[in-house]
């Protein structure tokens, strides 16, 4: 559940299994962060280091420079789908 939208950076915020995550693409990359403490939102994770320690971080790149922002929006659902499974996967073990 969420909301998808813009571009140069495309962006999405909402929940998965309850928890708030956060998808930004810009330039040639993406990253999807799911925050499972209050102390850090999925958006500041997005841009930290070690921002597993907070939760479940994913990141990915495109072939070109500047296809992450330009990213269409069904690729960016399909990304984010397959990165909350992959992160129900997890919590699943």
């Amino acid at each position: 559940m969420g909301t998808l939208e813009g571009c140069c950076p495309v962006q999405a915020e909402g929940t998965v299994a309850s928890r708030p995550f956060y998808f930004h693409a810009r330039w040639h990359e993406w990253s999807f962060c799911v925050s499972e403490t209050a102390e850090v939102s999925a958006v500041d994770m997005s841009s930290m280091l070690q921002a597993d320690t907070f939760g479940f971080q994913v990141t990915g790149t495109t072939a070109e420079t500047y296809d992450a922002g330009w990213m269409e929006f069904d690729e960016a659902e399909r990304i984010i789908k397959q990165c909350s499974r992959q992160y129900l996967e997890l919590k699943s073990k």
